[in-house]
């Protein structure tokens, strides 16, 4: 079939004959030397019969320590901040969030890294380094790249986060609220990963719930 090229095919009582460009699951592109159609396999001379769909992909097995971990970030629920610490919190984010209206660099990283270190010491989590700045990365698809949490180091773990300061098209700086979500969800897997003690953190329901529980208190002082 792939050797095929040449085509021809009725069209308005009329044989036309043309060249083949594309073909998928129900039609053949064929251009011929005015215009381009899209024709169905059972009309082409010689005769052509549809690519055969590849076999779908059985889902991927999991493991049982997988499953528990799934499992223990579907149904975990977080302990609200008490109110004195809250206040701290909330402290740094005003501050976090002047910081971001002004295009304060410095004052970002600064009250973004005191916001997590806050967060840590009321959950008895390790310490670790915030970095911001930067403009967004786009995805394949269009999108963008919000922050990310990393590990680094094999016999000694170091993880850090990152948050991207600024919009990758306009490259604007981006609003309070939503960098204080993204800061909040890369430290969502920080949380998983030391105080749930599962090493794949799994963006699940339970997962979205705890974020939600911290964003909630936290952007008060933006509301």
């Amino acid at each position: 079939m792939k050797d095929i090229k040449q085509v021809s095919f009725p069209y308005k009582g009329e044989i036309l004959q043309g060249t083949i460009k594309r073909m998928n699951k129900k039609t053949v592109t064929v251009e011929t030397s005015t215009l381009t159609f899209r024709v169905p396999y059972s009309l082409l001379t010689p005769k052509m019969k549809p690519p055969k769909q590849k076999p779908k992909q059985s889902a991927r097995e999991w493991s049982s320590s997988q499953t528990g971990d799934y499992e223990k970030s579907q149904n975990t629920a977080i302990q609200l901040i008490p109110n004195r610490n809250a206040k701290i919190l909330h402290i740094a984010v005003k501050f976090l969030a002047e910081a971001l209206k002004n295009g304060d660099e410095e004052a970002i990283k600064e009250y973004s890294n005191e916001t997590v270190a806050e967060l840590n010491r009321i959950y008895k989590l390790p310490q670790l380094s915030v970095y911001t700045g930067g403009k967004r990365r786009l995805t394949r698809r269009g999108g963008q790249y919000y922050g990310v949490y990393k590990s680094r180091g094999e016999e000694v773990k170091r993880h850090s986060i990152s948050v991207y300061s600024r919009t990758a098209k306009t490259q604007k700086y981006v609003a309070p609220k939503t960098f204080l979500r993204t800061l909040i969800h890369e430290w969502g897997h920080h949380y998983d990963k030391y105080k749930l003690k599962i090493s794949n953190t799994y963006h699940t329901k339970g997962f979205y719930d705890r974020i939600k529980t911290i964003y909630t208190e936290l952007k008060k002082p933006l509301d």
